[in-house]
């Protein structure tokens, strides 16, 4: 462990960590690699090529697993899903064009962690993209800042994403699920770190003292999607890729007519 290298990403987004081989992780080092996930909210690691098994045990290593309904697991590791994309599928890659945060409209119990392992990676295409609740924060004006501090936003999983969540339950082959919906503060801190938490694919309203505030809703959606808090993440294959749902949104980028699968762990 004495060799890892943090490097931060393109806009200062997340952290790549370099010279670490996940194949022989030593348990004295997953707590140092937590402690760099929670301050810069997204790792990137290279080129690890995982096995199921060992990549379930890396999972494990930063949190409690969670089995994902809307999702197939693999065989003999059910928390391993297969996110896949077809040439012949019409639709947006999941997440569609929409920054979020995963189950945002979860009251309770909201996975903390996303984990995803590049498996089969299109040249030039299939880029994740994300956003930094932190530097979004740090960035705001001091009213704002001061107006917010005890906002409210309400989740739904019949928000703008809901798309990619019928189309996930279409291919698990299961009925659509209830609407589900959620009540958050829109301000999170972790280490000492405030972030935003705003899930543009999720939010229907913010709450101010009791009362709608549509405006405020429409700033911060265009707030956190400016080009200085984003960065485009490029895949390879065996890429493992975790970010913290409190810090961190996402969204997949447009893939067309190409195959892309990735294994996705989600982590309380």
């Amino acid at each position: 462990m004495n060799n890892l290298h943090v490097s931060p990403g393109k806009n200062n987004v997340g952290a790549y960590l370099n010279e670490l081989n996940l194949n022989k992780l030593h348990q004295a080092a997953t707590k140092k690699i937590r402690d760099i996930l929670d301050t810069y909210g997204v790792i990137f690691i290279r080129n690890q090529n995982l096995s199921s098994e060992k990549y379930q045990n890396f999972a494990k290593s930063i949190g409690e697993l969670v089995e994902y309904p809307r999702l197939k697991g693999l065989k003999d590791y059910p928390f391993i899903n297969v996110l896949e994309r077809k040439p012949t599928d019409k639709s947006i890659a999941f997440g569609g064009s929409y920054l979020h945060q995963d189950t945002s409209y979860l009251a309770k119990n909201r996975p903390r962690y996303t984990m995803l392992m590049g498996i089969e990676i299109p040249k030039g295409q299939g880029n994740t993209i994300f956003s930094s609740g932190f530097n979004a924060y740090r960035k705001l004006p001091d009213n704002i800042k001061k107006n917010i501090k005890d906002a409210i936003g309400i989740f739904s999983s019949a928000g703008p994403i809901s798309k990619t969540r019928r189309e996930l339950e279409a291919r698990a082959g299961v009925k659509s699920a209830k609407v589900l919906e959620a009540e958050h503060p829109i301000v999170h801190e972790v280490n000492g770190q405030k972030s935003l938490y705003i899930s543009p694919g999720h939010l229907m309203k913010i709450i101010i003292n009791g009362k709608e505030d549509e405006d405020l809703k429409k700033y911060l959606i265009n707030h956190v999607n400016k080009e200085e808090f984003i960065f485009s993440y490029e895949w390879g294959k065996g890429d493992v890729v975790v970010w913290d749902n409190l810090t961190v949104m996402h969204k997949a980028s447009e893939i067309k007519n190409c195959t892309r699968i990735m294994h996705r762990i989600t982590i309380k």
